[in-house]
């Protein structure tokens, strides 16, 4: 199996929303609601479709739309701009809410999302080396720039 040559923020981010669809997943597939009545002897575990409730369905989708609008933002095979980081940073901000907010429900389940939300965000930060970046030679910092001995002669 070959991956594709994607950057590497594009990466992170392209799996933080395979792991908000598998979030997403277990909690409709997944019995994750327990449900006691008078009807029947101790305590029943249902999946959210089962229950019929619409409304944490909704909710739980919710960071699945804000991963997913984050690959729209940023390139595939580039750098990301300005707007991509921010909109990078804001995605991963309303998706750390969402798992605060939501932690003892269902929020633990989107926890690897923010996390590597948080990766791509802060690799977006991180300055590289194009293919018009200076030498070791021409370079101010570093090794190989320094003071220049004068010829004498």
């Amino acid at each position: 199996m070959t991956l594709p040559r994607w950057d590497r923020i594009y990466f992170f981010a392209f799996f933080a929303t395979v792991f908000a669809v598998l979030g997403y997943l277990v909690i409709l597939f997944y019995p994750v609601m327990s449900v006691s009545s008078s009807e029947f002897e101790g305590v029943r575990r249902r999946t959210l479709l089962a229950t019929g409730q619409v409304t944490p369905v909704l909710l739980s989708l919710l960071p699945v739309v804000v991963t997913a609008g984050t690959l729209l933002a940023i390139p595939r095979y580039g750098q990301p701009n300005r707007s991509g980081k921010i909109n990078l940073w804001l995605s991963t901000f309303l998706v750390y809410v969402f798992v605060v907010i939501s932690i003892w429900s269902v929020g633990i389940l989107f926890a690897p999302s923010a996390i590597l939300l948080t990766a791509a965000a802060v690799g977006s930060l991180v300055r590289r080396r194009g293919p018009g970046s200076r030498t070791a030679q021409e370079s101010k910092s570093g090794r190989g720039g320094g003071k220049r001995r004068r010829n004498r002669g």
